[in-house]
């Protein structure tokens, strides 16, 4: 008997509570006369104003450059034989034959960044990153 009276309770406080959804007070889709809407940009105009680079390297070949503009986005993919790990400004990705290391990182700050391989202690290139403008 008191089971059933607390699924009677329940069911009324869900009802009420969707009543209550259903007749509150939505945001308004006018707003005051003296407010102007900002602009927002779309992701296509955002997508263009970053540039995007794209390179890969093998770290089997030697030393490889890899030159970009500051603040472009660089997706840098390196390809070895044996198996590694690569670093590149403060980031660590695995390497082997069948699944290069890929980083995707903003260059943001001109300079020249070492890309190397830890297990064999061996630069296989640079990225430099040259000053905007």
């Amino acid at each position: 008997m008191l089971g059933r009276r607390f699924l009677l309770l329940v069911a009324v406080l869900m009802g009420l509570t969707a009543l209550a959804a259903s007749i509150a007070p939505r945001e308004p889709l006018i707003r005051e006369r003296g407010a102007t809407a900002t602009p927002t940009p779309t992701p296509t105009a955002v997508a263009n104003a970053v540039r995007s680079v794209e390179k890969t390297i093998s770290a089997d070949t030697g030393h490889a450059r890899v030159v970009v503009r500051q603040g472009a986005l660089v997706q840098l993919t390196v390809d070895a034989t044996e198996v590694d790990t690569v670093a590149l400004m403060d980031q660590f990705q695995p390497v082997e034959a069948d699944s290069p290391a890929v980083f995707e990182l903003l260059a943001d700050a001109p300079g020249r960044f070492p890309i190397t391989l830890l297990d064999a202690n061996r630069r296989v290139g640079t990225l430099v990153v040259r000053a905007a403008g």
